[in-house]
């Protein structure tokens, strides 16, 4: 079996370098780090070049076995400098890192193609794929809205990261998954949740905070699944609201996500 990676999101409460060592405990053997925060204020952990810590997370994952899969999160807003993230991508490359996840916060969809072709050629030194995330409440709303800026923005290392929950909540399909060329599909986000959406004002607190383990829900996952590529990147991203012990979260979830995967 791949690598599964454990998104950052999971464990959020722990950061860099004990996030290597807590994914080796629970069994993960690849992670993503949140360098950045996908929100004014939000939680994240920069690591420096040249840090004690950054130094530490390196030893860590030599020592344990773990990869770095993917960094996060770049936002793509409209007061946004695109050499502001210049240190990410180069703490990402020193991490080994090979993609990163781009949420966008900019409703003009002419400056945000720009900005996001500006991050791609910012990106490519570093060996970075940068992957669209669509959320419902974000302009970049839809699988088609991620799919029409990656085409529009015509770079090579330009994809799109499928979130299951994502794909459901904002109408989404296996069918449309199904549909695209597999060549634009970055990495895939894994969480299960009911079928039926909370209300309006529910929809983000599901999101960040209370999703369900694989198979706990009602989402079509394994049909998901038998769509994608085979060698896509995959990533669980359940932040469990009920499970507080961030080492146990992080065991249900892998456990939960091998099951899944070994029965697709």
């Amino acid at each position: 079996m791949k690598r599964l990676s454990l998104a950052h999101l999971t464990v959020l409460d722990v950061g860099p370098p004990r996030l290597i060592a807590l994914a080796a405990e629970a069994g993960f053997r690849a992670v993503g780090i949140r360098l950045c925060s996908p929100m004014p204020g939000g939680v994240a952990y920069p690591l420096h070049a040249g840090s004690p810590e950054l130094r530490e997370t390196k030893r860590l994952m030599h020592a344990l076995d773990v990869k770095v899969s993917d960094i996060e999160v770049v936002r793509i807003a409209a007061g946004m400098q695109i050499g502001d993230y210049a240190r990410a991508f180069e703490t990402g490359a020193e991490l080994g890192a090979q993609r990163v996840c781009i949420n966008i916060d900019d409703a003009d969809r002419a400056r945000v193609i720009d900005r996001l072709g500006a991050l791609c050629d910012l990106a490519a030194p570093f060996d970075l794929a940068l992957d669209v995330e669509f959320m419902i409440w974000r302009p970049i709303a839809r699988l088609q809205d991620a799919v029409n800026v990656v085409k529009a923005v015509r770079k090579t290392n330009a994809f799109v990261l499928i979130d299951a929950l994502h794909l459901i909540r904002s109408g989404g399909t296996v069918a449309a998954v199904a549909g695209l060329d597999p060549e634009l599909i970055g990495s895939v986000q894994l969480c299960d949740a009911p079928l039926v959406s909370p209300p309006p004002s529910e929809i983000i607190d599901e999101a960040r905070g209370n999703r369900l383990l694989p198979g706990e829900g009602e989402l079509p996952l394994r049909e998901l699944l038998a769509v994608l590529p085979e060698d896509v990147p995959l990533s669980a991203e359940v932040p469990l609201a009920r499970e507080t012990d961030s080492l146990e979260r992080a065991s249900l979830v892998l456990q939960a996500t091998e099951r899944l995967l070994r029965r697709s």
